[in-house]
């Protein structure tokens, strides 16, 4: 009983800290330096997309020194990815935070509910980050995103996107939109499907504190690649192909970001 009040207590007190870096962390030290580039930088979306790669990351150092008890296997080869759609499967509010953390230049499709959370929001659009819907008062930014694309992706950039749409909760892959991979189609970008593993065992669907105290092993690593030369596969057959990538990920073959990837010597095992 003292043991779980004990656990309990940790959880609340790595919660209170996390909130606190999000909040006071941003408005003190990260804030000056989104106003300045807002102001005068020639390329605000660059600057917003490093430094919200800046903050996240700081985000992940910060709970991996407060909660010990979770191991991090990263696959060192996604700080490398460029000009790519990465798709990735979801299973807790940690999933989007963590890639924006190791990929170098990244935008995502966020629910358009985000955009209109005061400064989160102007954050939002500042990024390039673009509204999951063609319709209502945010589709002219869907679309202004979608136009421009092509020229981001080929400029280094990164588009990643969770094609179940939601967080996992079943432990089976859900229905797979096929947005990200007509966007790789028409833009002739590489796809990367990730694998990600036991977020969720750190910050769970439903909850609103950490299981900090839960001995974990956290892992997100490439599965696949999927090269655009000389053309990607007709969609179904992408689809079908990233859907058994996923189903892979889930059994355990292939999903290991430290196992897998080390085997190839490519991976980086992060354990604090």
């Amino acid at each position: 009983m003292a043991a779980g009040m004990a656990d309990r207590l940790v959880d609340i007190i790595v919660t209170l800290l996390c909130w606190l870096y999000f909040t006071l962390g941003f408005l003190l030290f990260f804030s000056p330096f989104y106003i300045a580039g807002a102001l005068f930088s020639s390329r605000p979306e660059v600057l917003f997309q490093r430094l919200n790669r800046t903050f996240y990351r700081g985000f992940f150092l910060l709970l991996r020194w407060i909660a010990p008890c979770q191991q991090w296997f990263i696959d060192e080869r996604i700080g490398a990815i460029r000009s790519s759609v990465v798709v990735c499967n979801h299973l807790s509010y940690l999933d989007p935070l963590l890639l924006i953390a190791l990929l170098n230049r990244a935008k995502t499709i966020v629910k358009p509910v985000f955009f209109t959370i005061p400064i989160f929001g102007w954050v939002l659009r500042k990024a390039g980050y673009f509204p999951a819907t063609s319709s209502g008062p945010f589709a002219g930014l869907m679309v202004a995103q979608m136009e421009t694309m092509e020229a981001y992706l080929a400029g280094g950039g990164n588009l990643f996107i969770f094609p179940e749409g939601t967080r996992n909760r079943s432990g089976e892959i859900g229905p797979l939109s096929v947005g990200a991979l007509k966007i790789a189609r028409y833009c002739r970008a590489p796809v990367y499907v990730l694998c990600l593993r036991n977020t969720e065992r750190l910050f769970a669907p439903g909850r609103f504190f950490f299981h900090s105290r839960r001995p974990n092993r956290i892992s997100v690593a490439i599965v696949d690649r999927i090269d655009p030369a000389p053309h990607l596969p007709p969609l179904a057959q992408l689809h079908r192909r990233v859907h058994e990538d996923f189903e892979r990920c889930l059994s355990g073959n292939g999903g290991d970001g430290g196992a897998a990837a080390m085997a190839a010597g490519t991976a980086s095992e992060t354990e604090r």
